[in-house]
């Protein structure tokens, strides 16, 4: 749960930030050392990054999830903001995911392998 719910869903519990892990291809080990350990390799349009400056100077990085001609709606890493599009200078999409790099690199070898049992094991 700490590596993994403050972001993604799993069996109804979790946040929505990224992709529901509960239907993904889970039970392949290949799959999940892919997208764990390189999470940009292969990343679905709705759930790639995008940086955005505003015209007061501030960079705000995040998954764009809802866009009129008045507002985008940006996923932070910790919060949904609602952003007029006015007030947007620049935006580029970075191709990359919100999730980042490195999730395995402070976690024990036992502490990956139990993270790996759990992703893999089914309800």
């Amino acid at each position: 749960k700490k590596a993994c719910a403050t972001c993604h869903k799993l069996y109804g519990e979790g946040s929505t930030i990224g992709p529901d892990l509960t239907g993904s291809n889970r039970g392949n080990l290949d799959y999940l050392l892919m997208n764990m350990i390189d999470p940009s390799a292969v990343v679905p349009r709705e759930f790639t990054t995008s940086v955005l400056v505003l015209k007061s100077g501030s960079v705000i990085v995040g998954v764009i999830v809802g866009e009129t001609d008045q507002i985008l709606t940006v996923q932070t890493q910790k919060e949904a903001l609602s952003i007029a599009a006015t007030e947007i200078e620049d935006r580029q999409s970075t191709f990359k995911s919100l999730m980042p790099d490195g999730l395995l690199d402070n976690l024990t070898e036992q502490q990956v392998r139990d993270l790996f049992g759990f992703m893999m094991l089914r309800r």
